[in-house]
Parts: C-alpha cells; structure tokens; sequence
C-alpha cells in the first residue's frame, strides 16, 4: 500500500470527521465560477471559455451546522443545493439539468464536516468520462474558492459517485399506492436492516416512522445496539418521534468512536 501523501490528510469523507486544515490565505471568496481547467483533479478556472452549460462537477465542502434552512434532512440539502447552483448558475437547482449527491450530512451533530457534489451534465447527451471539478468551501455565509489540485482519496471516492444523470428521469413513474413490501432471507438480515436504518435516521436528523417506533420496542438488544452508537440526546426522540434536534458538540463528541 502506498504511503499516504500530505494530500491525504486534507479533505474528504473518508474519515468519520476529517478536519479541513488548509491555511486560509490560499483561499479566497469565489466569484461566479467561469470554467475549470479539465485537468484531472484541479479547480482552476479556464477564462479562455465562459460556456456556462459545460458538463462540471461542484464539491463544496463545510459544516453541518453551516448549513441553513430546515432541521430536516430533506430541506437543509434542497437549501444547499439551491446555494451551489445560485453560485455558478445563478438559478435553483434543477433536477432535468443536475443530479445532486451528499456525504456524512448528520444534520442531527453540529459541526460534522460534510460534503456536496453537483453534477451538471450539459445539453449533450454523451457525458464526458472525467469531467473538470470546481471546489469550494461554504464558510455559512459564502463560498470560497480552492485552489489546490483534488487530493487522491477525493478522486479515488468520486469513483462511488457516478457522472450520470438521475436514473429516474428515464423511468416511468411507478404506479400510485405502496409499493411492493422488502423481503428479507432471515429474522437476522431483516434486524440488521432494519437497526442500520434507525441509525441512520437518528444522525441525520430524519423523522422517525411508526414502524421504527414499534422495531425499538419489540427488538431491544438491537435498539441497545444503536443507542451506543448515538450521542445520548438522541435517543430521547423516540418518546417524541415527530420533533427532531440539534445537538451540541459536547454531544457530538459523546458518540465519537462508535
């Protein structure tokens, strides 16, 4: 295995809280972007072209409690989105021209660092195999620029986020009612899935369903497992499953390690 370059220590979700370590004087606050250099792994912008519908991938990185709007992991994201795209589009996010994907937004633990990507895929409709990055930092207030070339493990994760647009655009929408129910091939698989998806509601913030409510008080060896795997001012939710919370950092760092 190689040994980690310096780059490797900088950026991305890779970590459980990777902290962004890059000296603020190399950044500066970022103007509408124009067009980014296509070499591999870099956020220059190319002024020799000013095509606003050029095939680009956005990564903006910042903070979860950075992030405005809702408490609700739905609309803080649709908020961040709308930013991103005011930013270098000056418009909204648009679903027919963007595909959006996020990592690590525990909207339920401040000061989580978290990540953005916004892929615009252009009027083309062969898609560029690597297309330019732009990077940006959201300081909560605005977005900064940076500069430096995309460290390896950024590059090496976009490999888990296609450049492709949204699967569901091309599909026929499915039929109304419920859809078909999830069968599992044991009590044990179904338990597994089942915890990992109260987990996960209860970091990001999500509102709890019924049948979540009712798993954590039928199964409570696999509840306790997810306890200790949340700061403690979670699980309290559970009594009052229709009102998420913001936590401190105090409790952020109560769950760290699990």
């Amino acid at each position: 295995m190689d040994k980690p370059s310096d780059d490797d220590t900088l950026v991305p979700g890779l970590t459980d809280h990777p902290t962004l370590t890059r000296d603020a004087a190399s950044q500066e606050a970022a103007a509408p972007i124009e067009t980014p250099n296509p070499a591999a792994g870099t956020t220059a912008a190319d002024d020799d072209n000013n095509d606003e519908d050029r095939p680009v991938r956005v990564l903006v990185q910042t903070r979860t409690h950075l992030v405005p709007g809702d408490k609700s992991d739905q609309w803080r994201g649709v908020k961040m989105q709308d930013l991103i795209c005011q930013q270098v589009w000056k418009r909204d996010f648009d679903k027919f021209r963007e595909r959006a994907w996020n990592y690590h937004c525990h909207w339920a633990i401040d000061n989580v660092e978290c990540w953005f990507l916004v892929d615009h895929h252009g009027p083309d409709p062969t898609l560029p195999p690597d297309p330019p990055v732009i990077w940006y930092r959201w300081t909560g207030t605005e977005f900064v620029m940076v500069h430096d070339p995309l460290p390896r493990r950024v590059r090496r994760e976009f490999r888990h986020y296609p450049f492709e647009k949204s699967p569901h655009l091309h599909k026929p929408p499915p039929p109304p009612g419920p859809g078909p129910r999830r069968t599992f091939g044991s009590r044990a698989e179904e338990i597994r899935f089942q915890r990992g998806k109260l987990l996960s509601t209860l970091r990001h913030n999500d509102y709890l369903t019924d049948a979540l409510v009712r798993f954590v008080r039928e199964n409570p060896e696999a509840a306790d497992w997810v306890r200790v795997r949340v700061p403690p001012e979670v699980w309290p939710r559970l009594d009052d499953p229709y009102e998420p919370i913001v936590l401190s950092e105090n409790a952020r760092a109560a769950s760290k390690g699990h």
